[in-house]
């Protein structure tokens, strides 16, 4: 099932945060899926690839270089949605009176 992301009003500048509204963090959860779906299934072959090479130094290096690069990108994108990476596939959205929390694969927001 692809997610339904033409919900996304705005993309806003790395590093800056704005306070969500109780529907407007919900309306994040589809996106946040999607692009960590993909980041876990990018990570899932690229960690297989390292545990396949580790013996070969030069190009176990390459793919720890891939492995950081997603998990950068990730974060640059979880960013620019106004949210704050808290771990890989975990999180923070700033709320109006609190935040709320979302970890890979759930479909909901936990209060915090």
């Amino acid at each position: 099932m692809e997610a339904q992301l033409d919900n996304v009003r705005q993309i806003y500048p790395l590093n800056q945060t704005k306070n969500f509204s109780h529907d407007e963090a919900l309306e994040l959860v589809p996106l946040l899926m999607h692009i960590s779906a993909k980041t876990k299934r990018e990570l899932n072959v690229l960690n297989s690839q390292l545990s396949f090479f580790k013996t070969n130094s030069d190009k176990a290096q390459s793919i720890q270089d891939k492995i950081n690069t997603s998990l950068q990108a990730w974060s640059d994108k979880i960013r620019r949605l106004g949210a704050i990476p808290v771990s890989l596939c975990k999180v923070r959205i700033p709320g109006e009176d609190s935040h709320y929390l979302w970890e890979y694969p759930e479909n909901k927001l936990f209060m915090h």
